[in-house]
């Protein structure tokens, strides 16, 4: 009876262990395995018995999972002893290739089994260690492979004493049991919590710009017409330009949402009709890139893009350069201040996906940090690589050590002394803007000079 006791106790503490890491794990999966075992108790008389298990998995870190699960074997070996062992464990999972379709993993726990065979056996304590892979077949499902070994510090897993089991173990030791397993299972992944807070949320409703409220024209005297005038007709706002912009009343009103009695609707300088009609530049903003220039002033003053932040792509808004007195039409001055402290992100470096080789493209940008680095050689940076948000924590953060690796051996190449650069990485960790976007994903994955 107490040997009962003890086996739910252990069924109760591992339920209790899954549902309450339920709560705080990020996400949840579940499995099942079947496959066979063979005793390490009593040498070339053990026989192979069939292995079944179920478990719930549940995530720590990125690459690190907690598995929880039961499960039956049959022991036996000829002439000496035969089991029906129940079991139960919860298991460390380290998988380090987690985002790949092939993902080797290898695990350590501990647990304990029970032998229903025997109604006086003992509850014995487990401890499974193994190794295996994760094949990705489709979207939250993966086929599972694995091969282990589970070590007993008692000598009654198969519930006879070592003096009559006639045969020595392999792996045991003396005075020990275990018993090898080698499984093949499916793993769910889509029931996870992760990936229900990771879907993606509906976008929200925009609610109709209202139109411009028409001032009313001033009204006019009641004039009594006489018999032989014809009266004037309604005013039509389809040809109507109250504004004289070039924009027809109904336009502005319906189409651009600009104030028909304003020319200007926006402040900038422009009419309307020549933002609308003649840059293609927003009406209702006053600087349409939002680069720190009004649409009037690009256009005239310095004939830069209103609709490239940075007319030259040379690293620097066009604002930025106005500011501190560069041209923005020259993408040789494209670079923040040179003094201790500062930093700047070189935009346009592009690398192969997932790896640290620079693409040919990059060249433009990387000969202008070369060029700045020649002119100045009292300068000394410090390179640091980023990633977006796509993959594990390790995989990015050795990804991003070495792209900044790359592109500090490109400027070794062309003759900058080592000496005068540093790298590191920060992986995912200093996103500059959202990950939930492309867009966003693309501004985080970049490469930022920090003068030392």
């Amino acid at each position: 009876m107490m040997k009962k006791i003890q086996l739910l106790m252990l069924i109760m503490i591992v339920g209790l262990v899954a549902l309450n890491a339920l709560e705080m794990s990020p996400g949840v999966s579940l499995g099942a395995e079947l496959g066979i075992s063979r005793g390490d108790n009593a040498g070339n008389k053990e026989r192979i018995g069939p292995l079944v298990r179920g478990y719930v998995q549940l995530e720590i870190l990125d690459n690190l999972f907690m598995r929880n699960g039961l499960g039956y074997t049959i022991l036996s070996a000829r002439d000496d002893y035969s089991t029906s062992t129940f079991l139960g464990d919860v298991r460390l999972i380290l998988s380090p290739w987690e985002e790949y379709k092939y993902a080797p993993f290898m695990y350590a726990g501990a647990g304990a089994s029970y032998d229903f065979k025997h109604k006086k056996a003992d509850v014995i304590p487990l401890f499974p260690i193994g190794i295996g892979t994760k094949i990705r077949i489709q979207e939250g499902l993966a086929l599972e492979i694995s091969a282990g070994y589970n070590y007993s510090n008692s000598d009654m897993l198969d519930n006879t004493p070592e003096e009559m089991e006639g045969g020595d173990s392999i792996l045991a030791g003396e005075g020990k049991d275990g018993f090898f397993n080698l499984s093949f299972g499916l793993h769910f992944s889509d029931t996870s919590k992760k990936a229900k807070e990771e879907a993606p949320k509906a976008p929200p409703v925009m609610e109709k710009p209202m139109e411009p409220t028409k001032t009313p024209p001033p009204p006019k005297p009641e004039v009594t017409p006489k018999p032989e005038v014809t009266p004037r007709p309604t005013p039509d706002l389809k040809t109507m330009d109250s504004d004289g912009d070039g924009l027809t009343d109904y336009d502005e009103i319906h189409l651009y949402g600009t104030d028909p009695y304003k020319a200007d609707t926006d402040g900038d300088g422009l009419s309307d009709y020549a933002e609308v009609m003649k840059y293609k530049t927003d009406p209702l903003n006053p600087d349409s890139d939002e680069d720190g220039l009004t649409d009037y002033d690009e256009v005239m003053k310095y004939k830069t893009d209103p609709l490239n932040p940075d007319t030259d792509a040379g690293g620097m808004k066009d604002g930025e350069e106005v500011a501190q007195g560069k041209d923005p039409l020259d993408p040789s001055d494209d670079f923040f201040d040179l003094t201790e402290g500062a930093s700047f992100d070189l935009e346009g470096i592009m690398f192969e996906t997932a790896k640290s080789t620079i693409l040919p493209e990059s060249a433009t940008i990387l000969e202008r940090a070369l060029k700045v680095l020649q002119d100045h050689p009292e300068v000394k940076v410090l390179i640091v690589g980023h990633t977006d948000n796509v993959g594990g924590v390790e995989s990015n953060l050795k990804l991003s050590r070495e792209r900044s690796a790359s592109v500090k051996q490109w400027l070794v190449n062309r003759g900058i002394a080592s000496d005068r650069i540093r790298t590191d990485g920060k992986g995912k960790s200093e996103p500059k803007t959202t990950n939930d976007t492309d867009e966003g994903r693309a501004i985080n994955r970049r490469i930022e000079f920090i003068i030392e």
